[in-house]
């Protein structure tokens, strides 16, 4: 055998080595995430592949970049397809699971987050130091994870500070951070690994080895011995501006089988039934799920909707025994013009010789005993990207038709809220903020509603369209966060699971398990207490991307410089 050919098998087993490396973060990464993982994982899961970009950026291959991009990209697919394999459970309209549905998050989340490790490769090659490309791959994926908050393609399920959730005794800090501490946190520790395996190759000292590891072992339980100190230190009844008893109920309607089939008669009278279980004179909240009106019904035209015959049932009924409380409730709402000017994301629509343009809104709205007709509401606001709404339609649109629509069995896209509509109880001034299912994942979202002094958080959804998967579960435990960023209560109402009550500290203090049918009661406390995160939301983004562009600009900079030296030379 030539030493050409050696050559060659010794290089080709080098990379497939590498490639096992990027595969073995994803798997790490996947086992870390919660509900089921342990978030010890995420401490070391980027190690491997750090380890593969730093050999490709040692190395004089002219195509590292290349390779870097296509191993990160097995290392996130990886992780994407363990995390999120419950959406494979989505069903198209005619009843078959739909692939695409879990396979085109899961690529296109690849493919970005790909694109940003590649980047920080490419700077730390062109700036020759390691550090500053350290310090932009951590700036660069957090502006990058709130990127993916903010933009039409959000998909921020696995934004790294989301991986504690399941493990709230870890985290209370992030009344000050948000999620973004924890996303800082994570790639600070992989890093500290990595620089002690890159100082050990050199210098081959073990005890400086063993000294460096447990000083980053060190950073993961100091902030998990702070948190547990602010857990300790934080109580319910501080604060407190009042208390409020609260209803919860969980019809647990299939959304495939039965939501859209099910008689607005029939669902008046699930509802009635729960309510009546518990509902007494000092129930001041009443709160239902998700789009559970009008069931097979016409949409709910959203003009005099203070006379619609459902809210008209509602109201006298409760008004009989409770004349004090509301009633909170998802419902799909529409509206009506005769202008295309409408609105960005009304439907055309044949009607009586005359075209109509509509919108359709997943509302929730507060049905009030003391007026006939006043009614507050609040559009959702972030929609599922492919479900609810078409991403960047004016460009994907006359390329790719309903394709994205179809994943949740609707062809029409939804309207959204621009403004944070806070719910007002008419009689006690109680200030709520109604949230709606995908909202709850917004970290900064949701705290604008609190910066208006919401007291406590009524949280609406429908976990049902996954089945019995992680799906439901890590959405729940999203909740959590909410609740310690923003040190309030929450009511959760989920037509299939789970519906609980969340404290201040992120615990679920009382909850009804999946796919069952029942109604929750509870005291709650409230306050208007503004955390740091309130007060200043994602600054930790803030300074990354300042960062961020300093870092880029310095590298240009000094590429430009190198190159004038050269040049002179």
């Amino acid at each position: 055998m030539s030493c050409h050919s050696r050559f060659l098998i010794k290089h080709r087993s080098k990379n497939i080595k590498f490639f096992f490396f990027s595969i073995l973060s994803g798997i790490l990464l996947g086992l870390g995430w919660p509900t089921y993982g342990n978030p010890l994982y995420l401490f070391i899961a980027f190690i491997p592949i750090l380890y593969a970009e730093e050999h490709f950026y040692s190395s004089d291959s002219e195509k590292k970049i290349v390779l870097i991009f296509f191993l990160s990209f097995f290392t996130f697919f990886t992780w994407n397809a363990i995390s999120t394999w419950w959406l494979f459970y989505a069903k198209r309209p005619d009843g078959s699971f739909s692939t695409e549905a879990y396979l085109t998050p899961v690529t296109i989340n690849a493919f970005l987050m790909s694109i940003v490790f590649s980047f920080y490769s490419w700077i730390k090659k062109h700036v020759e130091n390691r550090n500053i490309g350290y310090l932009f791959l951590v700036c660069i994926w957090i502006s990058f994870e709130k990127m993916h908050l903010e933009w039409e393609f959000s998909w921020p399920w696995l934004n790294l500070g989301n991986g504690f959730s399941n493990h709230i005794k870890w985290i209370q800090w992030y009344e000050y951070t948000g999620i973004l501490g924890g996303t800082l946190w994570i790639w600070i520790v992989n890093i500290g690994f990595m620089n002690s395996i890159i100082k050990y190759q050199k210098n081959k000292n073990i005890l400086s080895l063993y000294k460096n590891i447990f000083f980053n072992i060190g950073k993961i339980f100091f902030l998990i011995l702070i948190s547990n100190y602010i857990y300790l230190k934080c109580e319910e009844k501080k604060d407190v501006t009042g208390t409020v008893n609260v209803l919860i109920l969980q019809p647990n309607i299939n959304p495939y089988h039965q939501k859209y089939k099910i008689s607005t008669k029939k669902l008046i009278s699930i509802l009635i039934k729960l309510i009546d279980k518990k509902i007494d004179k000092n129930t001041t909240f009443i709160i239902a799920p998700e789009t559970l009106f009008p069931g097979n019904g016409k949409k709910i035209y959203l003009k005099n909707i203070g006379k619609n015959n459902i809210i008209s049932i509602f109201r006298n009924h409760i008004k009989k025994i409770s004349p004090k409380t509301v009633f909170i409730t998802g419902i799909e709402l529409f509206n009506s013009s005769k202008k295309k000017e409408f609105s960005q994301t009304s439907t055309p629509i044949f009607f009586r010789n005359e075209i109509l343009w509509i919108d359709i809104f997943n509302s929730i709205i507060q049905i009030e005993t003391y007026s006939d007709d006043q009614i507050e509401f609040h559009h959702k606001s972030k929609l599922v990207p492919a479900v609810e709404t078409f991403p960047y339609k004016k460009i994907f649109f006359p390329i790719l038709g309903n394709i994205f629509l179809n994943f949740g069995g609707s062809v029409m896209e939804h309207g959204k809220d621009p403004h944070y509509t806070i719910f007002t109880h008419p009689f006690l001034g109680i200030k709520i903020a109604p949230i709606i299912c995908y909202e709850s994942v917004f970290g900064e979202y949701v705290s604008q509603f609190f910066k208006k002094n919401a007291e406590f958080m009524t949280l609406i959804t429908n976990d049902g369209w996954w089945g019995v998967s992680q799906g439901y579960k890590q959405h729940l435990s999203y909740a959590c966060l909410r609740a310690i960023e923003n040190r309030k209560f929450i009511a959760r109402s989920a037509n299939t699971g789970v519906s609980c009550f969340i404290n201040e500290k992120g615990e679920i203090i009382s909850s009804i398990p999946y796919g069952k049918k029942g109604v929750l009661s509870r005291k709650i406390f409230l306050n208007k207490k503004k955390t740091f995160y309130i007060k200043y939301g994602d600054y930790i983004f803030k300074i990354s991307f300042f960062l961020s562009i300093i870092i880029l600009l310095y590298t240009i900079t000094y590429r430009l410089c190198i190159k004038k030296y050269i040049l002179h030379s």
